[in-house]
C-alpha cells in the first residue's frame, strides 16, 4: 500500500485492555488499500495480543516510541501524524466500535470542503449493561449520549491542517493520560480560521471500562493554557510536531499556571511547589491509575 487516502492514528501507553477497535476500523466498506491504521505505543513493548490483532490486517501497523517515564499522549499523536501517508487523518479513541461505512461517510463529507475539521459523537455503554465480548449489535441497542462535546472521541481533518498548527501540545502541562489535548487542538483550529462541525448522523460506540469518567487536576492546569490561547488567538503548539517551530510559553501564561498550581495545592492541602511549573512534569498520576485498573480487573 503506497497511497492510502485516509490514515487512522490510535495511541497507547501499554494500558489498553482490549484491541477490538482494530477489527472494527479495519473492516470497512472501502478497500483496505484506501486507508491505513497506525497504532502508536509510547513505550518499547508491544502486547502479544495487540501484535496478533494487527497481523490480521495488511493495512495496519504498530509504531513504538521507546520512551520512558510518565505517559504523554501528545508524543504518540504527533508520531502517528508524522508517519501517516493519507491526505485525511482520523484520530479516534482507541477502544471504539464503529459502523462498517463510517470511513466512507467521513471521506464523503470532507470532499465538500478541504478546510473542514469534523468531530464525531461518542455514545457510551452504561456500566449496568456492560457486555463481553464487545459487539456492534449490543452497543447499538444500549449506548447513550453523555457528553456532546467530547473532542477526544474522534477528530477527522486533513493532515495539512494538523501540520499548520504544529500538531498536539507536548509541553509537560499536557502530560499524563488525563489530557484535554482534543479541546486544545480544537481551540487552535478555530483560531486558525478553519470551519468546524459535528457530524449529525455518525455514531461512535464506546464500551464501558473502569475510569471511563476519570478526572484529575491535570485538566485544571491544561484549561489555563486553552483559555489563554482562546483569548490571544494562538494557533500553534509551543512544543509540537516540528521541534524547529517550538517556542517558550509567554511569561504571563507561566504566571497564570503558577497561580493555578497554588490553587490546586491549596485545595489538596499541599505546600506550594518549589520548582517552576514549566520545568515540572505531572508525575505518577497515570501510573497509579494503571495499577488501580489492574486491581479492579483482578490482575493485581
Amino acid at each position: 500500500m503506497t497511497n492510502p487516502r485516509l490514515s487512522i492514528v490510535m495511541v497507547d501507553g501499554s494500558f489498553r485492555e482490549s484491541y477490538h477497535a482494530i477489527r472494527f476500523f479495519c473492516s470497512q466498506t472501502i478497500p483496505p488499500s484506501d486507508y491505513e491504521l497506525i497504532w502508536v505505543e509510547y513505550y518499547d513493548t508491544v502486547n502479544p495480543a495487540l501484535a496478533a490483532e494487527i497481523a490480521k490486517f495488511p493495512n495496519a501497523r504498530v509504531i513504538t516510541l521507546n520512551r520512558t517515564g510518565e505517559y504523554h499522549s501528545s508524543y504518540c499523536f504527533n508520531a502517528g501524524i508524522a508517519a501517516s501517508r493519507g491526505e485525511l487523518i482520523l484520530i479516534p479513541d482507541a477502544d471504539l466500535v464503529v459502523e462498517p461505512d463510517m470511513l466512507q461517510t467521513v471521506w464523503e463529507m470532507h470532499q465538500t470542503d478541504e478546510r473542514l475539521v469534523m468531530y464525531l459523537f461518542r455514545y457510551e455503554e452504561p456500566e449496568a449493561q456492560r457486555q463481553i465480548p464487545v459487539t456492534l449489535e449490543h452497543l447499538r441497542d444500549v449506548c447513550v449520549m453523555t457528553s456532546p462535546s467530547n473532542f477526544g472521541a474522534c477528530l477527522t481533518v486533513r493532515k495539512r491542517w494538523l501540520v499548520a498548527i504544529n500538531g498536539y501540545e507536548q509541553h509537560p502541562v499536557f502530560g499524563t493520560g488525563f489530557h484535554a489535548n482534543g479541546q486544545d487542538v480544537n481551540t487552535r483550529f478555530k483560531n486558525y480560521g478553519l470551519p468546524i462541525m459535528w457530524h449529525p448522523q455518525i455514531k461512535l460506540y464506546h464500551p464501558w471500562h473502569p475510569f471511563t469518567k476519570a478526572a484529575d487536576d491535570a485538566y485544571r492546569r491544561q484549561e489555563v493554557v486553552i483559555r489563554y490561547r482562546a483569548v490571544n488567538l494562538l494557533s500553534t503548539a509551543f512544543e509540537g510536531l516540528d521541534a524547529a517551530r517550538s517556542e517558550p510559553m509567554p511569561g504571563d501564561l507561566l504566571d497564570l499556571l503558577a497561580q493555578r498550581e497554588r490553587e490546586i495545592n491549596k485545595a489538596n492541602s499541599k505546600p506550594d511547589p518549589s520548582q517552576p511549573l514549566s520545568a515540572k512534569p505531572v508525575e505518577g498520576v497515570y501510573r497509579r491509575v494503571r495499577r488501580a485498573m489492574k486491581v479492579l480487573l483482578g490482575r493485581a
